[in-house]
């Protein structure tokens, strides 16, 4: 499936990471999707004229790795769960392509999203330097924070050529947590990311005229549930149940 794809990304003209700066969209509005990855390829045919692809030495495909935080009670998810309307969500994201790592924080309030972050590397212990700046942007104790998920995943980013819109296209995504391990055999995550809402750029129109409809997934929380039974999940077994009809995979 892969090969398949890479040819269809070869009629997209590339765009580097220092061009992209003007859509780095840390403050922005996110909308979600969930396909399978024949419909993914169904939909790049289309999107070439008015998007540019990241390539990254050569790759247009890149690989990406993410430990996620949490507190001992499961705070993060627990307020994700509820659909508490501000909330936040701590973790490592490395960049495995460019072999950068981040420690951010994302700041969810009602449809907007911020993300703050610093330059730095996953470890066993949180530094001086980690605890001051989670300090600034969440009010728990860092120290009481613990690894509770990893994640990696593949994924295609896109930049419209003129609108303030980033798109990305994740792919082969896993869950892990300790010897447990739970992959994704056919289901892609489409995320819009826009500075305003815009229904009508072509990614949104053209996932809109077949019929696919957002649907607000988490790759953190649908991990979690995927990988710990213990966790409450009545708020997202809907979303669960379409992630299952592209490829059985949540056994409830």
């Amino acid at each position: 499936m892969i090969m398949g794809l890479a040819s269809k990304l070869n009629h997209f003209s590339p765009i580097n990471l220092t061009q992209m700066d003007r859509v780095k969209l840390l403050s922005r509005t996110d909308t979600k999707y969930l396909i399978s990855q024949a419909e993914l390829e169904d939909i790049l045919v289309d999107l070439s004229t008015d998007y540019l692809i990241l390539e990254i030495k050569g790759k247009r495909i890149a690989s990406y790795h993410t430990n996620y935080l949490d507190t001992h009670h499961r705070s993060y998810y627990s307020d994700h769960h509820q659909e508490k309307p501000k909330r936040h969500k701590v973790r490592f994201r490395t960049y495995l392509d460019s072999a950068l790592s981040f420690l951010e924080v994302k700041l969810k309030h009602k449809n907007k999203t911020n993300k703050k972050r610093m330059t730095s590397e996953p470890k066993d212990y949180m530094d001086e330097d980690q605890k001051k700046f989670l300090s600034l942007w969440i009010p728990e104790n860092p120290i009481d924070l613990f690894i509770c998920l990893e994640n990696s995943f593949q994924r295609i980013t896109l930049v419209h050529k003129s609108a303030e819109e980033r798109v990305t296209i994740d792919l082969n995504i896993q869950f892990m947590n300790g010897q447990k391990k739970v992959k994704f055999k056919d289901q892609v995550i489409i995320e819009i990311k826009q500075s305003y809402l815009n229904r009508f750029t072509l990614m949104s129109r053209l996932l809109r005229s077949r019929g696919i409809r957002t649907l607000r997934v988490s790759k953190y929380c649908v991990g979690s549930i995927l990988l710990d039974p213990r966790l409450k999940y009545n708020r997202f077994k809907s979303r669960l149940l379409k992630i299952n009809k592209i490829n059985p995979i949540w056994n409830f």
